[in-house]
């Protein structure tokens, strides 16, 4: 009777619900994928278009009812809860094996130029953002704020693109992998900033603005810390037959490991993407790296990763995004130029050529999770409006659909 009891309870409404969104998902995304590789395109790009066609038919905020009246109101929204929660679950996977599959040495030889590029990017895109919203809106506060938040790169999506055409261990990968990180932490701590410089209460430098600083620079102490730990533990059980013996049970601390550092810089308020790519790059110096690329790339790339990529496209807000749509298309197209150009003089500057330039100032051109993340941050703060936010939705969804394409056509390209 108990367990009839317990069976019952499971397989309540909102179970159901979030079951049949998930099969919906998965099938849509099957299609598109196959869709996409039919068309000699990367599956990623499959999933976004995937995720924009399902929000039009079936979204929360669509405006073809035909499809969501016929089912009783049924409706597949990226922002509910699980569907959310399961895509950041992809992201921080993502992001942990990217770092994983970074040669370290390499890294840290071109960090150097990986800073150039992010940094040149970052200038670039919020001068040439800011210049032209302010041309259209003539609202310094909000093309200021907008400029920032469309500085930053999307890792995820050049990853999983780079990843699926097997050239995520290209020394131009690695400098891209490199300067989307530093530019995501660019463009939160500018956000931050200029929330506290815009508060009307502002009233010069105080302790909130040190404390925020301070947490950015002890997070990456304590980055260092761990990384200095995890590397001397790989040294002293690297001769011993641990690492077959308790096999399983390591990779179930992997991957608490990894979401330890994730929540670990998203309670000290940088984006989980940061931790994340540290942890796996911390663990790419140890003899567990190949194990954990056997056990995680699967449950990463077929569970979590879709779910990520289609929530892209199903978080497009049509409803508001139509009244904009022209200006959206302006600044997408300008933040395209910024990042190509900022980030392709940065690679050249650093000694490398027109071709490999290219390359790196396409795989910048991704806006993504960092750029919704400081969107929201500048909206809470007064800072952009539900137009402005609609704005850089588009901007989010264009430069993803366009970048798995681009990067096919230079990388493949001769």
């Amino acid at each position: 009777m108990g367990e009839d009891l317990y069976i019952q309870k499971l397989l309540d409404s909102q179970f159901l619900d979030i079951l049949l969104k998930l099969v919906i998902i998965y099938g849509v995304s099957v299609f598109f994928s196959i869709l996409a590789k039919r068309f000699k395109q990367p599956a990623v790009l499959g999933y976004i278009i995937g995720g924009i066609v399902l929000g039009l038919f079936l979204g929360a905020r669509t405006q073809i009812t035909f499809f969501t009246d016929l089912f009783g109101g049924f409706t597949i929204d990226g922002k509910t809860r699980v569907i959310y929660d399961l895509a950041q679950i992809g992201v921080i996977l993502l992001l942990f094996l990217a770092g994983l599959g970074t040669n370290f040495k390499l890294l840290k030889e071109n960090i150097s130029k990986s800073s150039l590029v992010a940094i040149l990017g970052v200038i670039f895109t919020i001068s040439l953002t800011m210049g032209a919203l302010f041309l259209i809106s003539c609202d310094f506060k909000a093309s200021l704020a907008m400029g920032i938040v469309l500085a930053s790169t999307s890792i995820s999506i050049t990853v999983g693109t780079l990843k699926e055409m097997g050239m995520l261990h290209k020394l131009t990968s690695i400098v891209i992998t490199g300067a989307a990180i530093i530019d995501d932490i660019i463009g939160l701590i500018l956000i931050t900033i200029l929330g506290i410089f815009m508060n009307p209460k502002f009233d010069g430098l105080n302790m909130e603005f040190y404390f925020i600083l301070l947490k950015i620079i002890g997070l990456f102490a304590v980055i260092g810390i761990i990384g200095f730990i995890v590397i001397k533990m790989n040294v002293k059980i690297e001769g011993h037959n641990f690492y077959k013996k308790y096999g399983e049970q390591l990779m179930m601390g992997v991957i608490a490991f990894c979401f330890v550092l994730a929540f670990m810089s998203q309670y000290l308020g940088v984006s989980v993407i940061i931790g994340a790519y540290f942890a796996g790059l911390m663990l790419s110096m140890t003899k567990l790296k190949s194990s954990i690329e056997r056990h995680l790339t699967g449950i990463a790339e077929l569970f979590f990763g879709p779910i990520f990529f289609m929530s892209i496209g199903l978080t497009l807000d049509l409803t508001n995004v139509t009244s904009v749509v022209l200006t959206g298309l302006i600044i997408a197209i300008v933040t395209v130029a910024g990042k190509v150009l900022g980030c392709g003089l940065g690679a050249k500057i650093s000694g490398f050529d027109y071709r490999l330039s290219k390359k790196i100032g396409f795989g910048m051109v991704p806006r993504g999770e960092v750029s919704f993340i400081s969107a929201s941050l500048a909206a809470g703060m007064g800072l952009l409006n539900d137009s402005h936010l609609s704005i850089a939705v588009i901007c989010i969804i264009l430069t993803s659909i366009l970048t798995p394409t681009l990067l096919k056509k230079v990388y493949i390209k001769k």
